[in-house]
C-alpha cells in the first residue's frame, strides 16, 4: 500500500509517496515556487516515482491538501488528485491545512487545545480551533484581526496559538498566551499520515475561504455592430 500525497494550496508545491505501514516517506519533491503549480506538478510526481522505484499501480490512495490557500492552488491540487484517483482506480482523501497543522501542534504540545491561525490575503486571517483531543472545536473561519480576537475570547484562555498569524494575534490580544508554533503550512508527510487513517468517502471538495482574485467584469459591454444602414455608415467613416 502506497499513498500519493499532493499539496499545492500555498506557495509550496509538494509531492510525496508514503508507506503507511512503515510510516516512512519513500520519495518527496517539495519546492517553494510561489505560483505555477500546474506547470510542475506532474513532473514532481514523475520524479517521486523515479526516486522510489515503484510502479504507479502500487498506489492505493491519493491524499490532497484541500485548503485553505490560494484559490488557484487549491483548485489545481484537488483537481489533480481526483484525476490521479480515476487513473489509478483508488480513493482520494482530502485533508485540510488546519487539520494537518493541528496534528503537528499536538506533536509539539500534547493535549493542548489550539487555534490554528494563518495569515491570508488583504489582512484577513484564516483560523480553526481544535480541542485538546485534536477534534475540531470550531468551523473554519475567515475574518479580520478584531473578529479573530473575539473567537479567541470565546474559546478561552487555555487555547494556544499555532500558525503564521499566531504572533500577530498574540500581540493584538495583549496578554500572555502560549504560542506553540508559527508554521504557515504542514509537512507533506502529515497530510499523507492523516489520509492513511481515514475512511475514504466521497471525493474531496476544495476548502475555499474566499473567492478568486480575478473576476469577470460586470456592467461593461461593447456596443453591438448593427447591420444594414448602420453598417454601411460605419464603412463610410473608415
Amino acid at each position: 500500500m502506497t499513498i500519493l500525497a499532493l499539496d499545492t494550496a500555498g506557495s509550496m508545491c509538494a509531492v510525496a509517496l508514503y508507506d503507511p505501514h512503515t510510516q516512512q516517506i519513500l520519495a518527496e519533491v517539495s519546492h517553494d515556487i510561489g505560483k505555477g503549480h500546474a506547470e510542475v506538478l506532474l513532473d514532481y510526481v514523475a520524479q517521486c516515482f523515479e526516486t522510489a522505484k515503484i510502479a504507479r499501480n502500487t498506489v492505493s490512495r491519493v491524499a490532497v491538501n484541500i485548503g485553505p490557500g490560494s484559490f488557484t492552488g487549491v483548485r489545481v491540487g484537488v483537481s489533480a488528485a481526483r484525476g490521479f484517483g480515476l487513473a489509478l482506480s483508488c480513493p482520494v482523501v482530502g485533508v485540510s491545512g488546519f487539520e494537518a497543522l493541528a496534528c503537528e501542534a499536538q506533536a509539539v504540545a500534547q493535549a493542548q487545545p489550539v487555534l490554528i491561525a494563518l495569515s491570508a490575503y488583504r489582512g484577513d486571517i484564516y483560523a480553526q480551533g481544535f480541542a485538546a483531543d485534536g477534534s475540531p472545536a470550531t468551523n473554519p473561519v475567515a475574518g479580520s484581526e478584531t473578529e479573530l480576537l473575539q473567537v479567541l475570547e470565546q474559546l478561552g484562555a487555555d487555547y494556544a496559538l499555532y500558525g503564521s498569524a499566531a504572533q500577530q494575534l498574540s500581540a493584538a490580544e495583549g496578554r500572555e498566551r502560549k504560542i506553540t508554533g508559527t508554521s504557515a503550512s504542514a509537512s507533506i508527510s502529515t497530510f499523507a499520515h492523516l489520509a492513511a487513517g481515514r475512511d475514504a468517502g466521497i471525493p474531496p471538495e476544495p476548502l475555499y475561504m474566499r473567492g478568486p482574485d480575478v473576476k469577470p467584469q460586470t456592467g461593461f459591454a461593447l456596443p453591438r455592430l448593427q447591420s444594414g444602414n448602420n453598417g454601411q455608415k460605419n464603412q463610410e467613416h473608415e
